[in-house]
Protein backbone atom coordinates (compact mmCIF):
# COMPACT_ATOMS: atom_id res chain seq x y z
CA UNK A 1 0.00 0.00 0.00
CA UNK A 2 3.14 2.63 -0.30
CA UNK A 3 1.19 3.69 -3.33
CA UNK A 4 -1.23 5.20 -1.55
CA UNK A 5 -0.94 8.45 0.57
CA UNK A 6 -0.63 8.62 4.53
CA UNK A 7 -3.96 9.10 6.74
CA UNK A 8 -3.34 11.78 9.60
CA UNK A 9 -5.00 11.17 12.52
CA UNK A 10 -4.47 13.62 15.45
CA UNK A 11 -0.90 12.78 17.37
CA UNK A 12 -2.69 11.83 20.65
CA UNK A 13 -4.63 9.71 19.55
CA UNK A 14 -1.93 7.57 17.24
CA UNK A 15 -0.04 7.65 20.76
CA UNK A 16 -3.47 6.23 22.35
CA UNK A 17 -4.22 3.41 19.81
CA UNK A 18 -0.12 2.83 20.14
CA UNK A 19 -0.74 2.29 24.21
CA UNK A 20 -4.10 0.57 23.38
CA UNK A 21 -2.19 -2.18 21.06
CA UNK A 22 1.24 -2.56 23.14
CA UNK A 23 2.40 -5.75 21.09
CA UNK A 24 2.70 -3.55 17.91
CA UNK A 25 6.31 -2.41 19.29
CA UNK A 26 6.74 -5.76 20.90
CA UNK A 27 5.44 -5.64 24.24
CA UNK A 28 3.19 -7.56 26.17
CA UNK A 29 -0.73 -6.58 26.58
CA UNK A 30 -1.73 -5.89 29.75
CA UNK A 31 -2.17 -8.63 32.32
CA UNK A 32 -5.79 -9.84 32.59
CA UNK A 33 -7.30 -11.90 35.25
CA UNK A 34 -6.00 -15.96 35.37
CA UNK A 35 -9.47 -17.01 35.92
CA UNK A 36 -11.56 -16.78 32.62
CA UNK A 37 -15.77 -16.56 31.70
CA UNK A 38 -16.95 -19.09 29.31
CA UNK A 39 -17.22 -15.86 26.91
CA UNK A 40 -13.68 -16.61 26.09
CA UNK A 41 -14.09 -19.81 25.02
CA UNK A 42 -17.77 -18.84 22.66
CA UNK A 43 -15.70 -15.97 21.11
CA UNK A 44 -12.81 -18.30 20.05
CA UNK A 45 -15.08 -21.04 18.85
CA UNK A 46 -17.40 -18.55 16.61
CA UNK A 47 -13.79 -17.24 15.06
CA UNK A 48 -13.17 -20.05 14.18
CA UNK A 49 -16.14 -21.09 12.72
CA UNK A 50 -16.66 -17.80 11.03
CA UNK A 51 -20.03 -18.06 11.74
CA UNK A 52 -20.27 -14.49 10.44
CA UNK A 53 -18.17 -11.34 9.91
CA UNK A 54 -18.84 -10.03 13.21
CA UNK A 55 -19.02 -11.36 16.31
CA UNK A 56 -21.16 -9.01 18.98
CA UNK A 57 -20.98 -9.49 22.64
CA UNK A 58 -23.50 -7.45 24.75
CA UNK A 59 -24.01 -7.10 28.52
CA UNK A 60 -23.91 -4.53 31.11
CA UNK A 61 -20.99 -2.88 31.99
CA UNK A 62 -18.55 -4.65 34.55
CA UNK A 63 -19.50 -8.21 33.29
CA UNK A 64 -16.20 -9.42 31.97
CA UNK A 65 -16.52 -7.83 27.93
CA UNK A 66 -13.15 -5.89 28.02
CA UNK A 67 -11.61 -8.57 29.57
CA UNK A 68 -13.00 -11.07 27.78
CA UNK A 69 -11.84 -9.12 24.33
CA UNK A 70 -7.80 -9.50 26.26
CA UNK A 71 -8.15 -12.93 26.84
CA UNK A 72 -8.79 -13.62 23.05
CA UNK A 73 -6.24 -11.59 22.35
CA UNK A 74 -3.35 -13.33 24.40
CA UNK A 75 -4.61 -16.38 23.12
CA UNK A 76 -4.06 -15.70 19.72
CA UNK A 77 -0.36 -13.87 20.25
CA UNK A 78 0.65 -17.13 22.07
CA UNK A 79 -1.11 -18.73 19.01
CA UNK A 80 1.51 -17.11 16.26
CA UNK A 81 -0.94 -14.59 15.23
CA UNK A 82 0.89 -11.64 13.91
CA UNK A 83 1.05 -8.72 16.61
CA UNK A 84 0.58 -6.25 13.81
CA UNK A 85 -2.66 -8.11 12.60
CA UNK A 86 -4.61 -7.42 15.54
CA UNK A 87 -6.15 -3.56 16.05
CA UNK A 88 -8.19 -2.92 19.35
CA UNK A 89 -9.83 0.09 19.68
CA UNK A 90 -11.80 1.18 23.12
CA UNK A 91 -14.20 3.76 22.48
CA UNK A 92 -14.39 5.21 25.84
CA UNK A 93 -11.85 5.71 26.37
CA UNK A 94 -10.97 7.79 23.42
CA UNK A 95 -12.77 11.38 22.96
CA UNK A 96 -10.22 12.20 20.45
CA UNK A 97 -11.95 9.98 17.69
CA UNK A 98 -14.51 12.60 17.24
CA UNK A 99 -11.93 14.54 15.61
CA UNK A 100 -11.81 12.35 12.50
CA UNK A 101 -14.92 13.86 11.39
CA UNK A 102 -17.38 11.33 9.58
CA UNK A 103 -17.35 7.62 9.88
CA UNK A 104 -14.53 7.58 12.50
CA UNK A 105 -14.35 3.94 12.54
CA UNK A 106 -13.41 4.00 8.15
CA UNK A 107 -10.72 6.10 8.56
CA UNK A 108 -9.57 4.24 11.74
CA UNK A 109 -9.32 1.14 9.61
CA UNK A 110 -7.80 2.93 6.69
CA UNK A 111 -5.07 4.35 9.06
CA UNK A 112 -3.86 0.86 11.00
CA UNK A 113 -4.05 -0.43 7.21
CA UNK A 114 -1.81 1.72 6.32
CA UNK A 115 0.70 2.57 8.68
CA UNK A 116 0.10 -0.51 11.19
CA UNK A 117 -0.25 -3.76 8.84
CA UNK A 118 1.00 -2.01 5.74
CA UNK A 119 -1.65 -4.03 3.89
CA UNK A 120 -4.88 -4.50 3.23
CA UNK A 121 -6.65 -7.05 5.48
CA UNK A 122 -7.92 -8.34 1.92
CA UNK A 123 -4.49 -8.56 0.59
CA UNK A 124 -3.54 -10.45 4.51
CA UNK A 125 -6.33 -12.62 3.43
CA UNK A 126 -5.80 -13.74 0.18
CA UNK A 127 -1.99 -14.65 1.17
CA UNK A 128 -3.64 -17.38 4.04
CA UNK A 129 -3.46 -14.61 6.86
CA UNK A 130 -6.31 -13.35 9.20
CA UNK A 131 -6.68 -9.61 10.63
CA UNK A 132 -8.76 -9.30 13.99
CA UNK A 133 -10.22 -5.49 14.96
CA UNK A 134 -11.56 -5.71 18.10
CA UNK A 135 -13.99 -2.59 18.83
CA UNK A 136 -14.70 -2.36 22.50
CA UNK A 137 -17.87 0.16 23.17
CA UNK A 138 -18.53 0.57 19.63
CA UNK A 139 -22.32 1.87 19.82
CA UNK A 140 -21.07 5.01 21.46
CA UNK A 141 -20.14 6.19 17.66
CA UNK A 142 -22.80 7.86 15.54
CA UNK A 143 -23.66 5.52 12.37
CA UNK A 144 -21.92 2.63 14.09
CA UNK A 145 -23.63 0.01 12.45
CA UNK A 146 -23.90 1.64 8.98
CA UNK A 147 -19.80 1.99 9.10
CA UNK A 148 -19.83 -2.01 10.29
CA UNK A 149 -21.91 -3.11 7.55
CA UNK A 150 -19.75 -1.94 5.18
CA UNK A 151 -16.54 -3.24 6.54
CA UNK A 152 -18.20 -6.31 6.87
CA UNK A 153 -19.12 -6.34 2.82
CA UNK A 154 -15.99 -5.48 1.78
CA UNK A 155 -13.26 -6.02 3.67
CA UNK A 156 -11.81 -9.26 5.32
CA UNK A 157 -11.62 -8.32 8.81
CA UNK A 158 -12.37 -10.35 11.43
CA UNK A 159 -14.62 -8.41 13.87
CA UNK A 160 -15.46 -8.33 17.41
CA UNK A 161 -17.40 -5.88 19.04
CA UNK A 162 -18.28 -5.60 22.49
CA UNK A 163 -21.41 -3.09 23.90
CA UNK A 164 -22.79 -2.18 27.18
CA UNK A 165 -26.20 -0.67 25.66
CA UNK A 166 -28.40 -3.28 24.69
CA UNK A 167 -31.02 -0.85 23.02
CA UNK A 168 -28.31 0.73 20.63
CA UNK A 169 -26.96 -2.94 19.61
CA UNK A 170 -30.58 -3.95 19.15
CA UNK A 171 -30.97 -1.25 17.17
CA UNK A 172 -28.09 -1.26 15.20
CA UNK A 173 -28.78 -5.46 14.21
CA UNK A 174 -31.12 -5.33 11.77
CA UNK A 175 -29.14 -3.27 9.23
CA UNK A 176 -26.27 -6.04 9.50
CA UNK A 177 -28.76 -9.15 9.37
CA UNK A 178 -26.84 -11.75 8.16
CA UNK A 179 -23.32 -10.60 9.20
CA UNK A 180 -23.93 -10.23 12.88
CA UNK A 181 -23.64 -13.12 15.48
CA UNK A 182 -24.61 -11.47 19.10
CA UNK A 183 -23.54 -13.38 22.23
CA UNK A 184 -25.18 -12.01 25.64
CA UNK A 185 -23.32 -12.41 28.80
CA UNK A 186 -24.69 -11.72 32.05
CA UNK A 187 -24.05 -12.03 35.86
CA UNK A 188 -21.59 -14.70 36.56
CA UNK A 189 -23.32 -18.23 36.30
CA UNK A 190 -22.85 -21.14 39.41
CA UNK A 191 -19.70 -22.87 37.20
CA UNK A 192 -17.73 -19.72 37.00
CA UNK A 193 -18.32 -18.64 40.51
CA UNK A 194 -17.20 -22.28 41.32
CA UNK A 195 -14.07 -21.88 39.39
CA UNK A 196 -13.05 -18.66 40.89
CA UNK A 197 -13.79 -19.62 44.28
CA UNK A 198 -11.16 -22.70 43.58
CA UNK A 199 -14.33 -25.51 43.44
CA UNK A 200 -14.53 -27.70 39.95
CA UNK A 201 -18.22 -27.81 38.95
CA UNK A 202 -16.80 -28.94 35.34
CA UNK A 203 -18.03 -27.12 32.16
CA UNK A 204 -21.58 -26.03 31.97
CA UNK A 205 -24.08 -28.41 30.29
CA UNK A 206 -25.41 -26.14 28.06
CA UNK A 207 -22.51 -24.88 26.20
CA UNK A 208 -23.02 -21.18 24.51
CA UNK A 209 -26.39 -20.94 26.17
CA UNK A 210 -28.01 -23.91 23.57
CA UNK A 211 -31.27 -24.56 24.49
CA UNK A 212 -31.67 -28.04 22.23
CA UNK A 213 -30.72 -30.28 24.83
CA UNK A 214 -33.90 -29.17 26.91
CA UNK A 215 -36.67 -31.68 24.49
CA UNK A 216 -34.35 -34.63 25.29
CA UNK A 217 -35.28 -36.64 28.29
CA UNK A 218 -32.11 -37.75 28.21
CA UNK A 219 -30.41 -34.69 28.98
CA UNK A 220 -32.83 -33.99 31.81
CA UNK A 221 -31.76 -37.94 33.66
CA UNK A 222 -28.26 -36.84 33.05
CA UNK A 223 -28.77 -33.18 34.82
CA UNK A 224 -30.65 -35.24 37.94
CA UNK A 225 -28.05 -37.43 38.44
CA UNK A 226 -24.84 -34.86 38.15
CA UNK A 227 -26.67 -32.67 40.44
CA UNK A 228 -26.12 -35.75 43.12
CA UNK A 229 -22.82 -36.23 42.24
CA UNK A 230 -21.81 -32.63 42.73
CA UNK A 231 -23.73 -31.66 45.80
CA UNK A 232 -20.48 -31.49 47.97
CA UNK A 233 -19.51 -28.75 46.00
CA UNK A 234 -21.76 -27.40 44.69
CA UNK A 235 -23.31 -26.53 47.89
CA UNK A 236 -19.91 -24.33 49.47
CA UNK A 237 -20.01 -22.56 45.57
CA UNK A 238 -24.00 -21.66 46.19
CA UNK A 239 -22.83 -19.96 49.46
CA UNK A 240 -19.83 -18.04 47.97
CA UNK A 241 -22.32 -16.97 44.94
CA UNK A 242 -24.27 -14.65 47.35
CA UNK A 243 -21.30 -12.27 47.15
CA UNK A 244 -21.02 -11.96 43.80
CA UNK A 245 -24.80 -11.95 43.08
CA UNK A 246 -27.72 -12.77 44.83
CA UNK A 247 -29.44 -14.11 42.58
CA UNK A 248 -27.03 -16.68 41.26
CA UNK A 249 -28.04 -19.35 44.70
CA UNK A 250 -30.91 -19.92 42.08
CA UNK A 251 -28.95 -20.72 39.22
CA UNK A 252 -28.98 -24.52 37.87
CA UNK A 253 -26.34 -26.56 36.54
CA UNK A 254 -27.15 -25.21 32.83
CA UNK A 255 -25.66 -21.95 32.98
Amino acid sequence: MDRLPPIAIPDDLRRDLERMNPWWHGAPPPPAPLTRRHIVAQIQRRLASRIAPIIAVRGPRQVGKSTAQLHVIEDLLEGGTPPRNIFRVQFDDLDSVGRLGREPLLRLADWYERHVLEASANEVARAGGKVHLFLDEVQNLDGWHVQLKFLADHTAFQLVVTGSSALRIELGRDSLAGRLHTLEVGTLSLTEIACFRGFDLGPPLLPDNRLDRLGSRDAWLELRELGKEQSAPREPASRRSTSCCPSARRRSRWK
